[in-house]
């Protein structure tokens, strides 16, 4: 009978430290603050003339003529500060692996004077 005793006051003991440890988190300055940062993602730069403007729907030229761009302005990962009109030169930032649906963001550039 004292042995069933010492035992059940064992693992009661054994039972009420686990309690503690996992309810009560560590504060003995080992454990570490988790922060949140900003994911910088890779993306590549090109600059294009608006050449047609359809609502929503822009496309432009790059500026050695070599390539175009099309590209709705509700699907761009962020949206435009302003409206772009022809004739207006844009730096499209593109994902590095997906050229063609990663538009991250266009940026108008201002016209020198």
């Amino acid at each position: 009978m004292k042995i069933k005793l010492i035992l059940l006051l064992v693992l009661t003991g054994f039972l009420l430290g686990l309690g503690i440890v996992f309810i009560k988190p560590d504060t003995g300055g080992t454990s570490k603050e988790v922060t949140t940062t900003e994911v910088k993602e890779d993306y590549k730069t090109f600059t294009y003339v608006i050449t047609k403007v359809d609502g929503n729907e822009y496309q432009g030229q790059s500026t050695d003529g070599k390539t175009k761009i099309q590209f709705n302005s509700e699907n761009i990962k962020h949206p435009l500060k302003e409206k772009l009109k022809v004739k207006d030169k844009i730096v499209a930032y593109v994902e590095s692996e997906n050229h063609i649906n990663g538009i991250i963001k266009i940026e108008k550039i201002e016209n020198e004077k």
